[in-house]
């Protein structure tokens, strides 16, 4: 049995009957309350969060609006902290929504004629051609990829590579050689690229981004490095403005690794950044194919 302690001298007439719409939900599905965690509720309201804000103006406005500190409310978005009784009921009385949002994940919003037809013709309404799954299976693979921004060095990364419907989609990580500590191995901060393949006919395109910030990279990949099928071979582009001692042109190099949690540890413990003398060779070439400063 879930129960809520409610003070009238704290809490809201609006809130109460807010509050046990909540309980006679959890009551109404067998507990479910009683069966999740802190941690659970919290990641569930900061999903829904995320969700009410994709079409709202922006965070700093709706934390104006809702008269709580934009820390804080970075707190709820990470799903860290929780929000006391009058702040969820001025946060429900924003977005218009009731207290559900602490128990299920909101339904996606209905796509209109126009929206659903722009979503459907985005990428080239998934390319013309099928893809050649056979030659780029899904899986784990490691990358090697010059740094835009030091020359000299060059990126290990991890990538991640699956199908859903007609879809490919890429999920890959660049390490940053920021130590937590000084002398230490342990890194601070990473980059996450979420992105979509494309079937091209003699390779295939990659067009991805990171989820926080506007910057888009454009990769393309051919079959093979110097007759070595195992290989991709490709070059990349960032889409930002030149800037002094920078790249935006870089080549890249792709392998598959073997179906095996050791040799996906094994990449993951050695991503980073590397001198680029300390590459195999053969990848060492590859990326020095691609000019500096273009």
């Amino acid at each position: 049995m879930f129960c809520i302690m409610l003070s009238p001298k704290r809490v809201s007439f609006g809130l109460e009957l807010m509050l046990k719409s909540v309980i006679r939900t959890t009551e109404g599905t067998g507990g479910v309350m009683a069966q999740s965690n802190p941690a659970e509720l919290r990641m569930i309201l900061a999903r829904n969060l995320h969700r009410l804000l994709e079409n709202d103006t922006t965070i700093s406005e709706a934390c104006r609006q809702i008269g709580v500190n934009r820390t804080q409310f970075n707190r709820y978005l990470a799903g860290t902290a929780f929000p006391r009784p009058d702040v969820l009921h001025r946060i429900c009385r924003y977005f218009r929504v009731d207290a559900n949002i602490l128990l299920e994940p909101l339904a996606p919003p209905k796509k209109t004629a126009e929206e659903a037809e722009r979503s459907e013709n985005l990428w080239l309404q998934h390319s013309q051609r099928p893809f050649d799954h056979y030659l780029l299976p899904d899986g784990f693979y490691k990358y090697w990829r010059k740094s835009f921004r030091r020359p000299k060095r060059a990126y290990l990364g991890l990538a991640l590579i699956t199908t859903a419907g007609k879809d490919k989609h890429w999920k890959g990580y660049d390490l940053h050689d920021q130590p937590i500590r000084a002398g230490g191995k342990r890194f601070a901060r990473s980059s996450r690229y979420d992105g979509l393949l494309i079937q091209q006919f003699d390779g295939f395109a990659l067009v991805s981004r990171t989820p926080y910030t506007d910057l888009m990279n454009m990769t393309y990949f051919e079959y093979g490095l110097d007759g070595l099928m195992e290989y991709y071979n490709g070059i990349s582009f960032i889409t930002r403005r030149r800037m002094p001692d920078t790249n935006r042109f870089s080549a890249i190099v792709m392998q598959k690794l073997p179906k095996s949690c050791s040799a996906v540890l094994d990449c993951a413990r050695s991503c980073g950044s590397h001198d680029l003398s300390d590459l195999p060779e053969l990848i060492r070439t590859a990326l020095g194919r691609v000019p500096d400063h273009i």
